[in-house]
């Protein structure tokens, strides 16, 4: 039986140390509300602090309701003591290196240098830390069992919660070798980051298969981040999986609970898939988020807190966006870029779609037409056998290059795929329409840029004639440089090897357009589009045709930008007459005809046909007419 003095400085240790604990939880809280987090040193004590705390209060009520026996009664004593050492540590710590609100700027300084030499210190006190929670929680687990049970429930057979069939149609890009290289360390942590529909969830589907097979006893968890609430969902099925105790309790703290239990060793091997972490909201209030739904459910504590860090685990994070993966990994090192297929890669995921012969020529000509994209290839596929015979990849290809309203219309198609997340679109327009919204709500004067850029060449588009080109009246906050990230952290806009010039995907282009032909906007752009051309392309005499050269495809790229009427008409038609110019120079008759009759028209309508200027284009290019 146990002593009751020890009955009695259990409870009472218990009392103080949660009202301690608790008190230094709010500083720690209190200083990331101020100040937007806390020191790195700091993060995971905060993160397992309130872990401590509810193993504490737990055993007290299991103390108070009599079902901890003797034996446990006497073990847990040491471990409460040694919880109020490791608090007080902290505590003195806290003291030591984060300001108190009376503190002056010099002695800020001067914490923040001595913040450097406890980090050491700080780690120590969580692994202890983590080492008493271990013992709270198992005596706790214990004391909800009836005293007469005598043999242990058998653990949880090891298995899967991904959500999706595997893919026979699969195509290895040699990425997955990638991804076990670097997921060999203990609590690695691995993003793949890429366009949206480039194929990184079915690398990751295709991985948790894999991995399944090669070792039986890994658990592996799928945890969708499109949200707070579907991420929850994803720990609420890690806990039921496992068997966690108080799973399907409502007033449970599965994060805590699902984080506990991943960072114990003993738990057997894990892998934790986080597909579509796109938005650092969901992760951290402190991120610009979807709106206040997202960021009250995120005031109870940061996701990114029950991301564990443990021996026997790796996390691997699939993202359209570079900046939230690098935040979730800690290390550029870390993130896979994952670009569209290689041609080869990407014919033989149209024949394995598809599932028969196809004419080689008609499909190399659809793959490179669908920018080797992994999603619109399958969903071309998809339409072409649901419509087989009459559909064919030629077919296909001839409505794909009839006109925009054609090309919308397949693209837009959503054929519906069981492997992929169904609250995700199958539609490459839909699909990258999600990231336009998300840069327009973070940040509009990144879309602008886009919109703009969306009307050059797709190639080649020099970084003159965007900075300074596209911010409106409330751009308090332009910023080229930060502008250029967002696009290229989200894989829509790549940087040429000098950084001076960037290029696009066509379909990531067109798509653009199509958005902003929904908003209303694109006219709009391509007025500025259009005036900005005439501002810079020179007219076409030899001294300017190295400039000429190099703007011409640009310069080509504004002829289905031909405004109703107006003046803007007037400066579409200065632009393609110089551009004709130009092109008759250097023997490209062909474009110099096009472009210059189209100038000619235009200026007859705007101007009329007896006009200086209309008779400009007569003489320099009359032979043609």
């Amino acid at each position: 039986m146990a002593d009751p003095l020890t009955v009695v400085g259990i409870v009472a240790n218990t009392i103080q140390l949660v009202d301690f604990g608790s008190r230094v939880l709010e500083r720690l809280e209190e200083y990331q509300s101020k100040f937007g987090d806390v020191p790195e040193a700091f993060r995971h004590i905060k993160a397992e602090l309130p872990v401590l705390l509810d193993a504490l209060r737990q055993t007290k009520a299991a103390i108070d309701a009599g079902s901890v026996q003797d034996e446990s009664k006497n073990a847990l004593l040491p471990a409460v003591e040694g919880c109020g050492v490791q608090i007080n540590l902290l505590d003195d710590v806290i003291a030591e290196v984060l300001p108190a609100p009376g503190d002056s700027w010099a002695r800020r300084g001067k914490k923040a240098l001595r913040s450097l030499r406890y980090d050491t210190k700080v780690e120590k006190i969580t692994s202890v830390v983590r080492g008493y929670i271990q013992t709270l929680t198992y005596h706790a687990a214990a004391s909800l069992r009836p005293l007469t049970v005598e043999r242990t429930l058998p653990r949880p057979t090891p298995c899967s919660t991904v959500p999706f069939q595997r893919d026979p149609h699969f195509v290895d890009r040699d990425i997955l070798a990638e991804i076990d290289c670097k997921s060999k360390q203990p609590a690695s942590r691995v993003a793949l980051v890429g366009l949206g529909g480039v194929g990184k969830s079915q690398l990751a589907v295709e991985y948790s298969y894999r991995t399944r097979e090669r070792s039986p006893d890994t658990w592996v968890f799928w945890v969708p981040a499109t949200s707070s609430a579907r991420f929850e969902e994803g720990y609420r099925k890690i806990a039921e999986r496992a068997k966690l105790p108080g799973w399907d309790k409502s007033d449970v703290d599965i994060f805590k609970l699902v984080y506990s239990w991943l960072s114990h060793e003993a738990n057997s091997y894990w892998v934790m898939i986080i597909d579509n972490a796109d938005d650092l909201s969901v992760f951290s209030p402190s991120g610009k988020g979807k709106g206040r739904e997202d960021n009250l459910f995120n005031a109870r504590a940061p996701l990114l807190e029950f991301l564990p860090q443990s021996p026997n685990g790796s996390l691997l994070i699939t993202s359209r966006n570079r900046d939230v993966a690098f935040q979730l990994t800690g290390s550029y090192a870390d993130i896979i870029r994952i670009p569209p297929m290689e041609q080869a890669h990407a014919l033989a995921l149209l024949r394995n779609k598809l599932g028969g012969s196809v004419e080689h020529d008609d499909a190399v000509a659809l793959v490179e037409a669908l920018d080797y994209m992994p999603l619109a290839i399958a969903q071309a596929a998809a339409y072409i056998s649901q419509r087989a015979p009459r559909a064919t990849v030629s077919r296909y290809l001839q409505d794909l290059r009839r006109g925009d309203r054609d090309r919308a219309k397949l693209l837009n198609m959503d054929i519906g795929d069981s492997r992929r997340d169904g609250t995700a679109s199958n539609s490459i327009i839909a699909t990258w329409q999600i990231s336009f919204e998300h840069i327009r709500r973070d940040r509009p004067s990144a879309m602008r840029l886009l919109s703009l850029m969306s009307l050059f060449d797709r190639q080649g588009i020099p970084d003159s004639l965007l900075d300074g080109r596209y911010q409106d009246d409330s751009d308090v906050s332009f910023d080229f440089e930060e502008d250029l990230n967002t696009l290229t952290s989200f894989s829509l806009v790549a940087t040429d090897v000098e950084g001076h010039q960037f290029e696009m995907h066509r379909l990531v282009q067109f798509s653009t357009r199509k958005w902003l032909e929904l908003q209303g906007e694109l006219e709009g752009w391509r007025e500025k589009y259009v005036r900005l051309m005439d501002d810079n392309y020179p007219v076409g005499i030899y001294e300017n045709w190295k400039a000429c050269r190099a703007l011409f495809p640009h310069a080509e790229a504004a002829v289905p930008c031909r405004p109703g009427g107006g003046s803007i008409l007037e400066t579409w038609a200065s632009v393609l007459y110089k551009a004709a110019w130009y092109a008759e120079g250097v023997g490209n008759y062909q474009a110099a005809h096009e472009m210059g009759r189209g100038a000619l028209e235009a200026r007859e309508a705007t101007l009329g046909a007896e006009h200086p200027e209309t008779l400009d284009i007569v003489n320099n290019l009359g032979h043609f007419y």
